[in-house]
């Protein structure tokens, strides 16, 4: 692998990225389950989703050029390929077929999110 694309271990509890840092890659996780969340103005603990084997995260940040806007943890053992802006770039090009379902993954992690946030009691009406 070239330093665009590189194998990284984590053990359950460690963290892989904060919210808020500013970072230009994503994972794809080879194994293992990370969990996705962040901090609600209540400062509670707001699970987004788990991450497991052949699926990624951390595209957002990547895509948009901004802070992450969620932590990552490992859930259990991790191991993950770490991508590079390069190396998204290079695997956008040559694989078209995971191309797409990057961006299927995309669609239905944001109507879960969308879903959480009508079901959210803070986002609920005043009265």
């Amino acid at each position: 692998m070239s330093d665009s694309i590189v194998k990284e271990s984590y053990k359950a509890g460690e963290y892989i990225f904060f919210e808020g840092e500013v970072q230009n890659h994503f994972y794809i996780v080879e194994s293992g389950t990370v969990q996705i969340y962040t901090m609600s103005k209540q400062a509670e603990r707001v699970n987004i989703a788990q991450i497991k084997d052949g699926e990624s995260f951390g595209e957002f940040a990547l895509l948009s050029h901004m802070p992450r806007s969620a932590t990552a943890q490992a859930v259990t053992d991790v191991v993950v390929t770490k991508v590079s802006e390069e190396g998204f770039k290079k695997l956008l090009s040559e694989l078209p077929v995971w191309a797409n379902c990057m961006m299927t993954s995309f669609v239905d992690r944001l109507q879960n999110m969308t879903e959480a946030l009508k079901n959210s009691d803070q986002f609920s009406p005043r009265e």
